[in-house]
């Protein structure tokens, strides 16, 4: 990584810097309203390429902008959907619907996006309170469950050319039982990296969590971003290449636009594994490994975007694989084939301003002669096809998806497990890992301009692992300790079926205050009688400056 920093400093030194701003953290909520407008206005001279998320306030602004004369035409919900985002893209949008004439004694929220802004010719300054408390039940469960999460957000621009982002939140937690459980079996936090347990009995959870990063444009078409945060590839509800379920990673990140083609490569620092002092991570040294990837992003059509993508797990930083514009498989196989490759495309068609397809493709190995055969372990691929249906039935902001996965068995899997897809001991990808597929059901509708109310129902089938025997769900077991080498099957193991219901409604307060009300039901069935479980959670949160908490598996 000192090779990247190195490259970095460089850029500052050598390059007129260009005008700059930050990126909109991805949050499901918030880009599913990116989403709706991409669908309904994308056009050839109006262009917006989200596949890989978090995207730049200035792509976003720019397209809304594009639209401003599409308003009059918008119904009362999407005007009020508009006007949230440009109000929160104000800089780039000069949004006239931000002033506030409630402003806290002429110096707090004086507009509705922001608490406090300091703003000068060459400095502007947005900190905003980043806060979730939440209660609730479980009905397998005394004790209450709880998040209380206090921080801040702070970003901004220097000169017109810098920006940078910082996010800092501490949490203290009693998550439902099978986060619990996830928890102590897999030694791993989802969503999060280091953590301490409460004492005694209490169940409770203490974690620190934090972003951020610089970025600028060395040129007006390559954009460079170094910083510690989270990233997201796909149009759907999960990810078969790259997902926020682990923890941020240290990365450095160059984007090159250059009309309807994207070229985004991405090199990170990832925890390898974790010492343990008793349940908790301990203190010391922990082991790391190096991610290279890149992909391409092209718009063939205004609504038919396409992306390759291809990614390498090394034991540390190689100077070879900071090639921007070679095939890394063939960098691999020049150094003994030591690393651990996966190579995907995606793409995300829209039509008649209503419909999205999308899918991701991706595989480790691909034997077609084998997979004929009767499915040799050496075809580890990963499918996934998934469709929004906008204003369905003609209900205006009733939205709907349906999405399939399958990944399976190995697929992000290595040899030697410290170079399987994994970031501080949770899958980079799908957060079941592998060996499952998958039916997701969402429904999102906006009765009136500030109240969400989301349905999701989610049921996949896997195997689990027993005795000790890998048969390929778990990313961090050894390949070469595989049950078999052919005869292979989805789901192969301990047959195993997830149910996941959730309801939630949330009703926006000010801008980006949320009062939600979740309800999950949730069911294990497994062919072991020990492992089945059930339960029914129902919970009240406050939200201010942070996306749901989600525990979708």
């Amino acid at each position: 990584m000192k090779k990247l920093f190195i490259a970095t400093l460089l850029g500052f030194l050598l390059f007129d810097l260009q005008a700059q701003n930050t990126f909109i953290p991805y949050n499901r909520d918030y880009y599913h309203l990116i989403d709706r407008f991409q669908i309904m206005y994308t056009s050839k001279d109006n262009l917006l390429q989200t596949t890989l998320k978090p995207i730049r306030r200035a792509s976003l602004s720019n397209f809304l902008l594009n639209i401003e004369g599409e308003y009059e035409g918008m119904s009362e919900l999407d005007k009020f959907n508009y006007e949230f985002l440009m109000n929160d893209n104000w800089y780039n949008t000069k949004s006239k619907f931000n002033d506030n004439p409630k402003s806290w004694w002429d110096l707090m929220y004086e507009r509705k996006s922001d608490f406090y802004v300091y703003k000068t010719d060459d400095f502007v300054l947005r900190i905003n309170p980043a806060l979730t408390f939440s209660g609730g039940k479980g009905s397998d469960e005394d004790q209450v469950l709880y998040t209380n999460t206090r921080g801040a957000e702070i970003q901004g621009e220097i000169d017109g050319k810098i920006g940078f982002y910082s996010m800092l939140s501490t949490t203290q937690a009693r998550f439902p039982m099978y986060v619990h459980d996830f928890i102590r079996t897999n030694r791993a936090f989802p969503n999060e990296g280091f953590w301490k347990d409460g004492e005694g009995n209490s169940r409770t959870w203490d974690f620190f969590h934090a972003r951020g990063y610089l970025t600028f444009n060395l040129t007006k078409s390559i954009n460079v971003q170094t910083g510690y945060d989270k990233h997201f590839m796909g149009n759907g509800m999960r990810s078969l290449m790259l997902s926020d379920f682990s923890s941020p990673m240290l990365f450095g990140k160059i984007t090159t636009q250059l009309g309807p083609f994207r070229l985004t490569n991405l090199f990170a620092e990832l925890t390898e594994d974790i010492e343990f002092a008793g349940q908790n991570p301990g203190d010391g040294k922990y082991p790391k490994k190096f991610l290279a990837s890149h992909r391409i992003d092209v718009s063939i059509l205004p609504n038919l975007e396409v992306g390759l993508f291809e990614a390498i797990m090394a034991d540390s930083a190689n100077i070879n694989y900071f090639n921007p514009v070679i095939f890394y498989r063939s960098i691999e196989q020049q150094q003994g084939s030591p690393d651990n490759t996966l190579i995907g495309m995606d793409f995300k068609l829209n039509l008649k301003k209503q419909y999205q397809i999308y899918g991701q493709f991706i595989f480790d190995e691909f034997v077609i002669s084998e997979l004929r055969s009767g499915g040799s372990w050496r075809n580890k691929f990963g499918v996934q096809l998934g469709g929004k249906y906008l204003n369905a039935f003609n209900i205006s902001n009733l939205d709907l998806q349906a999405e399939f996965n399958v990944a399976r068995p190995y697929l992000y899997a290595y040899e030697r497990p410290a170079l399987s897809f994994s970031n501080y001991r949770n899958p980079l990808a799908h957060p079941m890992g592998a060996n499952l597929k998958e039916l997701a059901l969402v429904g999102r509708y906006q009765p009136i301009p500030k109240l969400f109310v989301t349905g999701k129902l989610i049921r996949t089938q896997y195997g689990e692992d027993e005795n000790g025997i890998n048969y390929g769900g778990n990313v961090l077991s050894d390949t070469d300790n595989r049950v078999q080498n052919g005869d292979f099957e989805i789901g192969q193991g301990v047959a195993t079926t997830n149910t996941y219901l959730e309801l939630t409604g949330s009703y926006m307060l000010l801008h980006n205050v949320f009062l939600d009300w979740k309800n999950i039901y949730r069911k294990k069935d497994s062919e072991i009688d020990a492992r089945s479980a059930s339960s029914f959670m129902t919970m009240l949160s406050l939200r201010w400056n942070l996306p749901q908490r989600e525990h979708e598996f």
